[in-house]
């Protein structure tokens, strides 16, 4: 209806996943950077998360239109169905005949036959599921069941999982730790800010062919705080905003008008979150400032009570020569875990998943959900540097350092929770630190030069992301001089030493810049 009077040639904010319209944030280009990924990887579960609107579907849809031609994909978009019509719904989607009658064991039988035959052809087999929350822990399981079916070589079937936060809730249930632990990629979409909704607002009238100007600077900052950034609430309000001033017989949208235009398609609005998350954060930063307070330790030292880190007792101050401080050891009126085996299950649950079984090598589970332990000597700017929750010793116990908020250390123990000043923290560590990070796929050694493989493909994907270029489609790549040296660029940035050699330091500073979905100590900027 308004599309003549401003001169468009469609009507710009449709709520219709269309890929032509998709704004690619840089959240967007990693998320489509780990769908890529997800069709061509060996096998497992690839989850992308978001709010409802982020654009999750439409994301999926881009993802769809460059798919390899080697790759066969089936998209299930009500997964609020029974065991047996899920398994009706793959077969479908893939092209596969069953009997009007099958069973659930036919159904499997028929899809296994099919993946089997795929993987003889040199071909690969997708599922993609949205709306994964709507899953019940039956379907999960059998999704889980689904993954089983291999070669000697490499799982038959990948599944992207595309679902809202709740899906989140649910893999943290107990009963669904073995299927966490097949997901070898996460990523949570989170919403646009401030400057990114402007941007998506001009993006989609310059596609419909419209001036860039035809909302006001204040009107799209109304738009951002009513929306708060998320995409489909921006279409609504957009099309009702462009609606109202044809109406009106203006020419430019106004504040005014998405007022009206909000309060049309949203009605009555509540109080956006941001108001109530700032004071949840000032509110948890008080906790932390008392909590601090509280856990200091009750013993005062003074000149004559000074504990020093040897055993040996402090020299009397008679000399006038300059000498160097004595470390002195602040002692902590805290419980840890008794062996760093033990620390382990706080620290998997900071990454999202569990590990119950004590007696087993959580590198091992690690490895299994995509991740690798790392056991280094570092500092404290270097844990700084790092960024990535740590299992710490302190004194004779094990602790895992959470966050850190300016001079303030959180340190977890079981249920158990201290918040410790910067001087408790570094007389009492031993100096060893503890970590998981997120490897690449097939990832082994350190990567350098004329090495090849799954792992080298995922480093050039997240180069040309990082670089601002769109991921390559192909794989087989090789580590040539070029490789070593967009490395080199890379570390130099970083503030590593350019040695052209991708080591897990090397690759925790590339899942920075990647802005994947992982625990942190603190934010860069904080750091």
């Amino acid at each position: 209806m308004y599309t003549e009077h401003f001169g468009l040639t469609e009507a710009p904010f449709s709520i219709a996943p269309n890929p032509q319209y998709l704004f690619m944030s840089r959240r967007h280009r990693d998320a489509l950077a780990h769908l890529l990924y997800g069709v061509q990887s060996d096998g497992g579960f690839i989850l992308l998360t978001g709010e409802v609107g982020t654009g999750k579907t439409t994301l999926c849809r881009c993802l769809l239109e460059q798919i390899p031609k080697d790759v066969d994909t089936a998209f299930v978009l009500n997964p609020r169905v029974s065991a047996a019509e899920l398994l009706a719904t793959i077969c479908d989607e893939f092209g596969i005949s069953y009997p009007d009658t099958a069973s659930l064991k036919v159904l499997v039988d028929h899809l296994n036959a099919y993946l089997l035959n795929s993987h003889s052809n040199h071909r690969k087999a997708v599922l993609i599921i949205d709306e994964a929350q709507n899953l019940s822990y039956e379907l999960l399981e059998q999704l889980r069941l689904l993954t089983n079916l291999e070669t000697n070589e490499r799982k038959l079937l990948q599944i992207i999982l595309l679902g809202q936060p709740e899906l989140l809730d649910m893999l943290e249930d107990r009963s669904l730790r073995q299927f966490s632990q097949r997901i070898t990629a996460r990523f949570h979409l989170d919403a646009l800010d401030a400057g990114e909704t402007e941007a998506y607002i001009v993006h989609r009238l310059a596609i419909a062919h419209g001036e860039p100007d035809l909302f006001t600077q204040s009107a799209v900052k109304k738009v951002y705080r009513i929306s708060t950034g998320i995409p489909r609430v921006i279409n609504l309000i957009c099309d009702r905003a462009l609606l109202g001033a044809y109406a009106e017989h203006k020419r430019q949208v106004t504040p005014g008008i998405i007022s009206r235009a909000a309060d049309e398609v949203l009605g009555t609005r509540r109080q956006t979150t941001k108001p109530i998350r700032i004071v949840a954060i000032a509110a948890a930063l008080v906790l932390v400032i008392i909590g601090a307070w509280t856990l200091r330790p009750t013993n005062v030292i003074t000149p004559g009570m000074t504990e020093i880190a040897t055993g040996e007792p402090a020299p009397a101050a008679t000399s006038m020569i300059p000498t160097q401080p004595v470390p002195v050891t602040i002692q902590l009126s805290i419980q840890g875990h008794a062996s760093a085996s033990d620390a382990y299950h706080d620290l998997f649950a900071l990454w999202g998943t569990s590990f119950e079984d004590k007696a087993s090598d959580p590198c091992e589970l690690a490895r299994a959900i995509g991740l690798s332990c790392l056991e280094s000597s570092a500092k404290l700017p270097e844990l700084r540097e790092l960024n990535r929750p740590v299992i710490v010793q302190l004194n004779t116990e094990y602790f895992t350092l959470a966050q850190i908020l300016d001079d303030t250390f959180t340190v977890i123990a079981g249920s158990d929770q201290f918040n410790l000043t910067q001087a408790e923290f570094e007389s009492n560590y031993d100096g060893i630190a503890r970590m998981l990070w997120r490897m690449p796929p097939a990832y082994q050694a350190p990567l350098k030069k004329n090495d090849s493989g799954a792992a080298v493909d995922w480093l050039v994907v997240q180069l040309a992301m990082i670089e601002g270029h769109s991921p390559p489609l192909q794989t087989g790549f090789t580590f040539n001089d070029s490789l070593e040296e967009r490395v080199r660029d890379f570390q130099r940035g970083a503030g590593l030493s350019p040695n052209g050699i991708v080591d897990p330091v090397t690759w925790i500073h590339l899942n920075d810049v990647e802005a994947m979905s992982i625990p942190t100590l603190h934010s860069r900027d904080q750091g």
